[in-house]
């Protein structure tokens, strides 16, 4: 099968976190299951095992479909960053047409003083031997890039919120903790 690029992108985004210390910031993100479920619905998420997880996100409309992707991924630390990669990616709701396309994704999560800095990069591909490979490119890309639109808006909104309200928790909790500890007994 030979795929073919319809639409390519990359965003980019800064989580402000006032207080937060690159090294907290780091240890938040180094372990990968607490960022991830700061990033998506828990409820929706399935961890495969240490650095692997299963996500079925809500439907969302597309032209006149309905639809709701399955991903597995990927996420790990490095050492100066969360890497998450998309290993398998479905998307329901298409009935055959889902086997024509492809969605990848790559992001990276990097602590710095006081915020967390985030960038994904992501394309949908098309099955270049399926029958939809003969819709005109025009409309065909213009969907795969209205596609790609909705999911860096959604990931900006995740890292504005999801990813910024518990990261502002567990830093005040280590701030909590270490009060604690220095305080006499």
């Amino acid at each position: 099968m030979a795929f073919a690029c319809l639409a390519e992108g990359s965003h980019r985004c800064t989580v402000a976190i006032p207080g937060g210390d690159q090294d907290s910031l780091r240890r938040f993100l180094s372990r990968p299951k607490r960022p991830m479920a700061a990033l998506l619905n828990r409820q929706r998420m399935e961890c495969k095992d240490h650095n692997h997880f299963l996500y079925q996100s809500r439907p969302f409309g597309i032209l006149r479909f309905e639809i709701r992707p399955r991903v597995l991924f990927s996420a790990r630390w490095s050492d100066h960053a969360l890497m998450i990669a998309f290993q398998d990616c479905q998307i329901q709701g298409i009935g055959a047409v889902q086997d024509a396309f492809r969605f990848s994704c790559h992001a990276e999560l990097h602590p710095c003083q006081d915020e967390v800095k985030a960038e994904a990069t992501a394309a949908v591909l098309l099955n270049q031997d399926h029958p939809l490979a003969a819709i005109p490119a025009s409309l065909s890309k213009r969907a795969a890039q209205q596609a790609l639109e909705l999911v860096f808006a959604r990931l900006e909104r995740r890292c504005q919120s999801g990813l910024r309200r518990a990261l502002v928790q567990w830093i005040d909790g280590q701030s909590a903790e270490g009060s604690a500890l220095s305080k006499p007994r």
